[in-house]
């Protein structure tokens, strides 16, 4: 769900020359309203003025010309991709990467007017070309140039009905692909590419899920663990088009939005990338320290400069601009060596109004005087509690740096423990919490890798202008290449030793109590559990990829800190465990938790 507390619109104030902020409205940038308006259906190129002279997307009180026999039942909350210029930068600037899919079968799942699919077409050459388009007769005027070429073919169908693209996995459809047998089911397949764009506006609602697109890239996910779909054929790289707001779940840029897509697709895929998107923060009243940021964006540039990639100046984001800065100055960017810096829209206002007062433009009784002189007093206190932070993480850095070194003497690292132990329980719960947070943020940034796909991008996405959709939806452009999935994770369903199924209890529920200690969480799945798995899990203990060694209340692990490779080992502790449950007594209890979590996932 959205919060709005970080998002805030400018209304204006008669008595102020200022804009201040207001928790009921949001920018259109910031949030897609629920209907479309004529802000959203400017018609840019000649792409989005055919489109816009078929009347689907105008109000029905407004339509003179759209002939409802000729397109029956059309969706009017697809967006489509218009700008042939953005087409041909995402070709320049990923291409390299796609080229070793050059004369492959592609499956495009809903192409609408065909852009993307032109230009994929063209720099591809494929074998194959199949478009699944559920909305075939309003969009073949569109795909006819495509339709004209060889061995390109529409079915008049929705591949995001499984049922309807089941009935495409067939030699009759792809006869050059064949299902490999079981060992070489885990072996990237260069031959076949999916495309799709599953961007609706407004969202669509699937059951508990609040968006179609969310349960879509859910199973997609899925299908690279199980072999389903056309996963069957080998990994199956996913070019895949969302909404801007549909990303997150499976590309999370904090901590906190990492729910069980994004864990799941750092288990089944090698990268998730962002090949362009909308500029600016996720619509999330969540943010991580600066520093993070200003070091993500810098790796990020460093690995672009290594690669050679370069990126067209009007595509360049602010991230990116910023981190040739500190190139240059040689600004040396380290997360947690100073205190954190948490950007939050009242900082912008305060900025202004400073400037302005050293101006004089407004006198010491007045409104904007009061407000300034709140947020002053807003900022030296969250200065005062960043410091306290700081400290306190100096402090637990220090213990752990004696645990690398092993040279720390009998007793020093219990003595510092029950130091920190001290301190934190003289701070406020609600204080402790936000640390605890800050805490966890830098360590999944400080492993190696970092933890999030988003941290790992080999380059930054292009920015995007919502005119290059129509109606104008700002998408994003998403790069899934799916790896080897571990064998333990295939085994599902009956004749099976069902430690896929487990795992997937497992994962479920512990992380509906991701900030209890890993060992109460395995205990409550089932007594005696934590005694058998934590002695012997290697990686919960290892420093340098993502282990916790601290015995401090509070700072343990905890299930929302482990990484893909804890997990794996976790479920192998798990099936290697002498008196673990039957699968049937592990449903029973996780049954309710379970309904818990599909909520919550749902909800995201």
């Amino acid at each position: 769900m959205f919060n709005f507390r970080g998002n805030a619109r400018y209304t204006f104030n008669p008595r102020s020359i200022f804009y201040r902020p207001t928790t009921t409205a949001l920018a259109r940038r910031t949030l897609a309203s629920k209907s479309l308006d004529k802000s959203t259906t400017i018609a840019s190129g000649p792409v989005a003025e055919k489109l816009a002279a078929t009347e689907l997307w105008l109000p029905k009180s407004q339509q003179k010309k759209f002939d409802k026999a000729s397109h029956p039942d059309s969706d009017k909350t697809r967006v489509n991709i218009v700008s042939e210029e953005l087409c041909d930068n995402i070709i320049s600037y990923v291409g390299k990467s796609l080229r070793r899919h050059r004369g492959c079968d592609i499956i495009d799942i809903y192409p609408g007017a065909g852009l993307w699919s032109q230009k994929l077409h063209d720099f591809l050459q494929p074998r194959s070309h199949i478009l699944m388009e559920p909305d075939a007769e309003l969009y073949k005027p569109f795909l006819k140039p495509l339709l004209d070429r060889p061995n390109t073919t529409l079915v008049p169908a929705s591949g995001l009905v499984w049922r309807e693209l089941n009935s495409i996995l067939t030699p009759e459809y792809l006869p050059h692909q064949t299902i490999p047998d079981a060992a070489k089911l885990s072996r990237r397949n260069d031959t076949l590419l999916v495309t799709a764009n599953i961007a609706f506006h407004p969202q669509k609602r699937f059951l508990s899920f609040g968006s179609l697109a969310h349960l879509v890239l859910y199973q997609f996910i899925e299908a690279i663990r199980t072999s389903g779909l056309f996963q069957r054929y080998g990994l199956v790289r996913m070019l895949i088009w969302t909404r801007h707001d549909d990303k997150y779940g499976l590309l999370p840029k904090v901590m906190q939005k990492r729910k069980k897509l994004a864990l799941d697709s750092e288990i089944c895929c090698e990268w998730v990338h962002e090949v362009c998107g909308r500029e600016g923060p996720d619509n999330s009243w969540y943010v991580r320290d600066s520093a993070i940021d200003e070091s993500s964006n810098f790796a990020t540039w460093k690995r672009m400069k290594a690669a050679k990639i370069s990126i067209p100046p009007e595509r360049s984001s602010e991230g990116l601009k910023e981190a040739r800065l500190n190139a240059r100055s040689k600004k040396n960017i380290v997360p947690g060596k100073k205190p954190p810096v948490f950007k939050r829209p009242y900082r912008d206002i305060l900025d202004r109004l400073e400037a302005a007062h050293r101006e004089e433009i407004f006198t010491r009784d007045s409104d904007d005087y009061k407000t300034m002189r709140g947020y002053r007093w807003r900022a030296n206190w969250e200065k005062t509690k960043h410091q306290r932070m700081f400290d306190l993480i100096k402090s637990y850095d220090a213990i752990n740096t004696l645990y690398k070194s092993g040279k720390a003497a009998p007793g020093e690292i219990e003595a510092l423990e029950r130091k920190l132990q001290a301190t934190l329980e003289d701070n406020p719960k609600g204080f402790v919490t936000e640390f605890i947070t800050y805490k966890d943020n830098l360590h999944y940034y400080r492993q190696d890798p970092p933890l999030l796909h988003w941290d790992r991008r080999p380059y930054e996405p292009l920015v995007i202008e919502p005119e290059e959709f129509f109606p104008n939806i700002e998408c994003s452009l998403l790069d899934i290449q799916p790896k080897r999935v571990p064998p333990l994770l295939r085994q599902t369903g009956p004749g099976s030793n069902r430690a896929g199924d487990s795992f997937e209890l497992l994962l479920s529920s512990m992380m509906s109590h991701g900030t209890i200690p890993v060992s109460q969480a395995l205990d409550a799945l089932m007594p005696g559990a934590a005694d058998y798995i934590m002695p012997r899990w290697r990686s919960a203990r290892d420093l340098r990829h993502g282990g916790v060694a601290s015995k401090i209340k509070r700072l343990e692990l905890t299930p929302r800190l482990l990484n893909a490779r804890q997990w794996e080992e976790l479920i192998e502790l798990w099936m290697e465990w002498p008196f673990r449950p039957e699968f049937h007594e592990l449903v029973s209890r996780t049954h309710d938790e379970l309904a818990i979590e599909d909520n919550i996932m749902a909800s995201d």
